[in-house]
């Protein structure tokens, strides 16, 4: 989860009007999205990271479960558990030990069925109680 600073007051046009317009577009196409995939969705600005973050609530808490990462050429649709998620079509990229992310550069490398179910399996893995998602990543190291 990110640990700068949420910004409460800017709001994620603000923050996209930084960016040149279709980085705005691409970003707005994947905020649809996630707002689709997580209706009750929790988004936030964290200007020190540079993205938009996703959490789902659940009853007194939320889980943090993903970004929408403006670059200057490209845009990250990026998950906080992106090496647990299924990825039959092969989209994610990254190396790390958790976070993994999908890099959209044109509207036609939007597709909304794949990154809509990304998204709500996402929402869904941040709500597993924490010794669900050390079984998962111990199940994922298994030979």
């Amino acid at each position: 989860m990110p640990t700068k600073q949420m910004h409460p007051e800017l709001t994620s046009e603000q923050f996209l009007a930084g960016f040149p317009p279709p980085i705005q577009e691409l970003a707005q196409e994947l905020r649809l999205l996630v707002r689709q995939a997580v209706p009750n969705v929790i988004e936030a600005v964290y200007p020190g990271w540079r993205l938009i973050g996703y959490r789902v609530p659940d009853k007194e808490r939320s889980a943090y479960f993903g970004f929408i990462a403006p670059a200057p050429e490209r845009v990250f649709l990026g998950f906080e558990y992106g090496v647990l998620l299924p990825d039959p079509h092969h989209l994610l990229q990254g190396d790390g030990r958790q976070v993994r992310q999908v890099v959209v550069e044109q509207l036609n490398d939007i597709r909304p069925q794949e990154f809509t179910a990304l998204i709500s399996r996402a929402a869904e893995i941040a709500l597993a109680p924490k010794e669900k998602k050390q079984q998962m990543f111990l199940e994922r190291e298994e030979p």
